[in-house]
């Protein structure tokens, strides 16, 4: 933990050609996430401070300066920086489907579910039937 510490207080880039896909969209999502915090307690503010305006939106500016200093040494700290790089070449090597193969394989999904849930229903059906006929449902 204090090596992490000691991490976020330095100014150099570790790794900073590789990796830079995957690692800046961990950036943007970690932005994204403090901005959402920072705007929702500027908008309404903790339990206990004070109702100015001014004062919660300020806190929420350097609630989210705070935030964008800690994304940004997160991407650069070495243990997950190169956890980062190692996703992102390895994301290089997964072969996608294509658009026809992502279509049909939703069509057999969609229409299996289909089947299913006819099937459901029809022993549904049945079961109440047997049911009331036992006089375990009276209606």
């Amino acid at each position: 933990m204090s090596e992490l510490i000691k991490e976020l207080f330095r100014v150099r880039l570790y790794k900073r050609s590789q990796g830079r896909f995957v690692r800046g969209l961990t950036m943007l999502a970690l932005f994204a996430l403090f901005a959402s915090g920072a705007a929702l307690f500027g908008y309404k503010g903790f339990a206990g401070w004070p109702n100015d305006a001014v004062v919660r939106w300020t806190a929420a500016g350097i609630m989210l300066l705070t935030g964008t200093w800690f994304a940004f040494r997160l991407i650069h700290y070495p243990t997950f920086a190169d956890f980062l790089i190692s996703v992102e070449a390895e994301m290089v090597k997964v072969s996608w489907p294509s658009n026809a193969e992502v279509y049909s394989s939703t069509m057999v999904v969609l229409a299996m579910f289909l089947i299913l849930s006819a099937l459901i229903f029809v022993f549904d059906l049945v079961w109440v039937w047997f049911f009331r006929i036992i006089g375990i449902i009276v209606t």
